[in-house]
């Protein structure tokens, strides 16, 4: 496994565990952010979301699916922003940036293991790559627009 597999792989245990403890108890996770208990079932239904996420984690890491790899990289890269936000709306408590900090530093593990093992690199059969799909969707959408 590379070590970007790696860095997504050890990203989706801690999104499992996450997940587990939000379908558990997820009153001891919201308090440790400074988030008011619940009894509410969403939280825990939120949990079950997270570890069903990790799947796609799982599944890239191991099969060094290099699109879902980068794609990771960037969602975590956003998490940041949108807590930041929530924050400044005042809608929860700023200990909450924890959460979107490790996320960041996740994404940009990731992101540096990618480049570092020549992801990012310029592709010259890029734009061929790119002509050939297009060459081959498009019939094909014109053809389902038709029927």
């Amino acid at each position: 496994m590379s070590r970007s597999a790696k860095s997504v792989f050890i990203y989706g245990i801690y999104l499992a565990l996450v997940g587990l403890m939000l379908v558990i108890a997820p009153n001891v996770l919201l308090n440790l952010f400074g988030i008011e208990s619940t009894n509410e079932v969403w939280i825990r239904l939120e949990g079950i979301l997270l570890m069903a996420t990790t799947v796609y984690y799982f599944i890239g890491a191991k099969y060094e699916l290099i699109l879902i790899l980068k794609a990771t990289a960037f969602i975590r890269f956003t998490v940041i922003i949108f807590f930041t936000a929530i924050v400044l709306l005042e809608l929860v408590s700023p200990s909450i940036i924890i959460i979107s900090v490790i996320d960041f530093l996740g994404g940009a593990w990731t992101y540096l293991m990618l480049k570092k093992e020549g992801h990012f690199a310029r592709n010259k059969n890029l734009i061929t790559n790119v002509k050939n799909v297009c060459q081959v969707i498009t019939p094909c959408t014109m053809l389902s627009f038709i029927n």
